[in-house]
């Protein structure tokens, strides 16, 4: 009786401990009581390991706090455990995504580890709480994010968030305000991925209405709602806002790197069809040494609409060099160029640069590039090489064509 009742007394001081531990924020604290923790959790110890295992998992180390998640779950398979433990996946997934190679090792397990952590622990959070708005919009990130624009999915999962949040009653949402930031975030990502589908009169409802439910929470950063609203705009061909929007942008808050949104300016300077407006927003406000392999194949894309295939194929040189994602889309461009030239088998050599890229790098073909190729054989006089082409052409799945630009974005 007495050892039981030290026993609670040390759960009891502990608890305390990470409660205060929890409320300033001192992860690595917090994440050092894992050592004075039983092997054996109860109740009352797993509420403690609960705290330990979130500060695990602010400081990254991804292993552990699933490992101590699991441990808890065991003495009660809960809600929230599953959820947190889908979210230490979730998380450690989007950084393993998101990392340059050299930064990718943290101790978090691999891409395939992560994603069937995530799969499995998601799938028993919506089992225990269907209506989870903030599962479902992890659920669309990871989707939309983590598994290469599988879009179709994702936009299912984001509507699905808001709707829940709009069945709520005033007095649910008022007592879960922290909800607001998933609802804002799953409007924008809803509009990302509906204009990624060609769902543009989708993308623009929930692309406006993102800036209207956020208004100055900004869970969103102002410059990449204006941003995604101007790209909507663009997209619908109202051109005239998609200028307005995108020039707020340029002001907006928001992180301080702007580029961007010169290239995308220029796109709007190319859908009016003045391809040398287009260049001036990027040759003005970008220096070339700042300028992303994106910008420089829209710069070559401004050039050729102004009629100087020469400049265009200059600035489509300069895209390759610094390129690791999108050099099947220049290829292309340096394809079509040589094809409007008459030069076939510059022409060929282009676009077979661009499928070999395309395979190697997504381990899939690139529908333009093979389009180009089989003309380029065929005004080469290389029939049967053409027809081959022509049969691969007919194997790529309608999805996969005309994303490419969307999915080096």
């Amino acid at each position: 009786m007495a050892h039981r009742a030290a026993e609670q007394e040390d759960v009891r001081r502990l608890a305390a401990e990470a409660v205060g531990l929890m409320k300033r924020k001192d992860w690595d604290a917090l994440a050092a009581l894992e050592e004075r923790l039983p092997d054996g959790l109860d109740h009352a110890w797993a509420e403690v390991a609960d705290k330990v295992a979130f500060a695990l998992g602010q400081r990254r180390e991804t292993t552990r706090a699933a490992a101590l998640l699991e441990r808890c779950w065991d003495v009660e398979p809960t809600w929230r455990r599953a959820s947190a433990l889908a979210y230490v996946h979730y998380d450690a997934a989007l950084r393993l995504k998101n990392a340059r190679r050299e930064d990718a090792a943290d101790g978090a397990p691999d891409k395939e580890a992560l994603r069937e952590g995530f799969r499995r622990w998601i799938g028993e959070a919506l089992r225990l709480f269907p209506g989870s708005i903030k599962d479902v919009y992890r659920l669309g990130v990871f989707e939309a994010q983590v598994e290469a624009c599988r879009d179709k999915v994702a936009l299912r999962a984001f509507l699905g968030a808001i709707d829940s949040y709009r069945k709520m009653s005033d007095e649910e949402r008022e007592r879960r305000h922290d909800l607001r930031k998933y609802v804002a975030k799953a409007l924008y990502a809803g509009a990302r991925s509906a204009l990624r589908l060609d769902r543009p009169k989708l993308a623009r409802k929930l692309s406006f209405e993102c800036i209207r439910f956020d208004g100055d929470t900004d869970h969103v950063e102002p410059v990449f709602k204006l941003a995604l609203a101007g790209k909507v705009c663009l997209a619908t061909g109202e051109l005239d806002h998609a200028e307005r929007a995108l020039r707020t942008a340029l002001d907006a808050k928001g992180p301080p790197r702007r580029n961007w949104l010169y290239g995308l300016l220029a796109g709007v300077e190319l859908a009016r069809g003045d391809g040398a407006a287009a260049a001036r927003w990027i040759e003005a406000h970008v220096r070339p040494e700042r300028r992303s392999p994106a910008l420089w194949r829209r710069l070559g894309d401004a050039h050729r609409a102004a009629g100087d295939t020469g400049k265009a194929l200059a600035a489509w040189e300069s895209a390759l060099r610094r390129d690791r994602a999108g050099k099947h889309l220049t290829f292309t461009r340096i394809g079509e160029a040589h094809l409007s030239r008459g030069a076939w088998r510059r022409a060929e050599t282009a676009f077979r640069k661009a499928i070999e890229f395309r395979r190697r790098r997504y381990l899939s073909d690139h529908a333009p590039a093979l389009v180009g190729l089989e003309r380029a054989l065929r005004e080469r006089g290389r029939g049967d090489e053409a027809v081959a082409v022509r049969k691969q052409l007919a194997k790529v799945r309608p999805a996969e064509q005309g994303r490419d630009e969307q999915e080096v974005a």
